[in-house]
């Protein structure tokens, strides 16, 4: 089978590239991630997977030793941390990948699986010579850690590390160790946990902490709130006054470091001045300093920015080099860049204004759709239209793809927009999916709804109007139901009323949305539209929940899912 020959058509935009510099800023001569300490001699020195690396010459070569005597047992996770002591040894702690363990198909939280079947130890290592012979590792945790990044040394010498563990709730709690002699032997503190969220990146998680003047610990951690969460202690085990904090954030991690001046500087990736109402965009990295030993935050200045789908310049590590001279690194995007803290102030990254995109050309592709298909910068690096264009590709056509997704959307605001943001572009191919948004009946408004948003009847009318019409312009429809719905807190707050069922598992979509989808089917088989059905391949698979992003919307693997399914049908359509 081959395509016919078609022009370039429909384009989607490209995923962003290198991140963006604050103006002041130089990039780093090397590509190395921190974290970076200062070793005796005053070079630089980091460790990667297997090695210690260093360089004498502020980072324009680089020569590298083993960690391990057995390098097949270790393997040093990109989320680490990394301290040299006022003593003299260095100790690293990360996750050891060689170790890592999960059920097939991932299946965070089914019911027939076990939290304690998802293994990920955390590790630590230490050096007395300055990084050039390693210690054995010592095992501080067995059960999944998602990420640590944050080791530092108190002034009464004393070693903390902030960790984080799976619990048996499905999500990740905060844990601390804490060391006395320099890293030989661990105490386990005890666990942060805010009792919120059931997924892989649920809970309170990826902290940092920092010693202030009066010898308490301070303690940032990501949450799913909207902002950062704050704890403080005295020894680093036992943890006072967890609550929300004043800082914003998206979710992703935090840095706190003390400079050489006194203030205490924070890394972080706050809601981008372009989608201030965003919690998941990592598109700009943030830095403010406190001289009030985190009790407020001097106005942020943005140091990097990756922009475009997919962008991304988070998990950042914030080393001093020397007084004011600041390299900062991530792992999310390969931020290398260093800049003078007193260079800041003087200039700004002007805010990001998408280009604008060339009208799509005729004899493409559409996707027609609700927030399921619409672009997710924010969260998805790749949606299903992005896939499938990268697919044709693949095997040689030219044939674009044109995103028509607008979130929110009902067949009836379908039908209102379909001349123009379908019609209008002569395409040849059509994909529609819609019925989430139909059926849902919106029992959190006061009063509450009793009824779906759009009629069933009316659903089904809507849809064979928007076929008959793309059909009429001379292009081929295909259907989709639409993707399960699984619960989450925030779904359960909303929509855990009759008739939706929250203790049933498919209690969201069971109860309304099934008549959607079998009107869908009924449609496709009576009017011979080509039918992805979605619903029943994801209620298939091993688990939905690994395919969702929020208990609604497909995730990274769930648009590839849906790529692979739609694809063939796509290209059947084309011969």
């Amino acid at each position: 089978m081959r395509f016919l020959p078609v022009l370039l058509a429909f384009t989607c935009v490209a995923l962003a590239g290198a991140p963006v510099l604050h103006p002041k800023a130089q990039p780093l001569p090397a590509t190395h991630q921190g974290p970076f300490v200062t070793a005796a001699d005053g070079g630089v020195l980091c460790v990667d997977s297997k090695n210690v690396v260093r360089s004498n010459d502020e980072g324009r070569t680089w020569s590298t030793a083993p960690v391990f005597a057995d390098p097949s047992k270790f393997s040093i996770s990109d989320e680490r941390a990394l301290l040299r002591t006022r003593e003299g040894v260095i100790v690293s702690a990360w996750m050891n990948g060689a170790e890592r363990k999960q059920p097939k198909g991932w299946r965070w939280g089914d019911k027939d699986v076990s939290w304690k079947e998802f293994v990920l130890p955390t590790y630590v290592c230490r050096s007395v010579d300055d990084g050039r012979t390693w210690e054995p590792p010592v095992k501080l945790s067995e059960p999944w850690c998602g990420c640590i990044h944050s080791l530092i040394q108190m002034r009464n010498g004393r070693l903390v590390l902030v960790g984080q563990e799976i619990i048996p709730q499905w999500r990740h709690a905060t844990v601390t160790f804490a060391s006395d002699d320099l890293g030989k032997t661990w105490q386990r503190g005890e666990m942060l946990d805010y009792g919120i969220g059931a997924h892989d990146h649920a809970g309170l998680i990826e902290g940092s902490v920092v010693e202030r003047k009066d010898g308490s610990l301070y303690l940032l951690l990501r949450s799913e709130s909207g902002s950062l969460w704050e704890a403080t202690s005295r020894d680093g085990l036992k943890w006072d006054g967890l609550k929300q904090s004043q800082v914003a954030s998206v979710t992703c991690c935090p840095q706190l470091a003390r400079l050489t001046d006194g203030r205490i500087a924070l890394l972080w990736n706050a809601p981008p001045r372009h989608q201030p109402a965003s919690r998941t965009s990592r598109e700009e990295l943030f830095l403010a300093f406190s001289t009030d030993e985190c009790a407020t935050w001097s106005k942020p200045v943005i140091v990097a920015g990756n922009y475009g789908p997919g962008g991304r310049v988070s998990y950042p590590y914030l080393y001093e080099r020397r007084p004011g001279e600041l390299w900062i690194t991530t792992m999310q995007g390969g931020l290398r860049m260093k800049v003078n803290a007193a260079d800041l102030s003087a200039a700004e990254l002007p805010i990001y204004k998408a280009p604008a995109l060339p009208p799509p050309k005729p004899g493409g592709i559409v996707m027609f759709g609700d927030s399921t298909t619409a672009a997710r910068p924010d969260a998805v690096q790749k949606v299903y239209a992005q896939r499938v264009m990268e697919s044709l590709q693949g095997i040689g056509s030219s044939m674009g793809v044109h995103n028509a997704g607008i979130g929110g959307n009902t067949t009836s605001g379908a039908r209102a927009r379909l001349a123009r943001d379908v019609l209008a572009h002569q395409p040849r191919v059509v994909v529609i999916q819609f019925g989430i948004n139909d059926a849902a009946i919106d029992v959190w408004k006061t009063p509450p709804a009793t009824e779906s948003r759009v009629p069933l009847a009316d659903f089904e009318a809507n849809l064979r109007a928007i076929i008959a019409d793309v059909r009429k312009a001379g292009a081929k429809p295909i259907l989709m139901t639409t993707n399960p719905l699984r619960w989450t807190p925030r779904l359960k707050d909303m929509y855990g009323k009759p008739p939706y069922r929250p203790v049933d598992a498919d209690g969201f979509d069971a109860p309304v949305l099934a008549r959607y989808n079998d009107a869908v089917r009924k449609l496709a088989v009576e009017l011979g539209v080509p039918l992805v059905d979605l619903h029943a391949a994801f209620s298939k698979s091993e688990s939905i929940d690994a395919l969702l992003l929020d208990g609604m919307h497909p995730n990274e693997h769930g648009h590839q899912f849906v790529a692979e399914l739609l694809f063939p049908v796509i290209r059947d359509q084309l011969r």
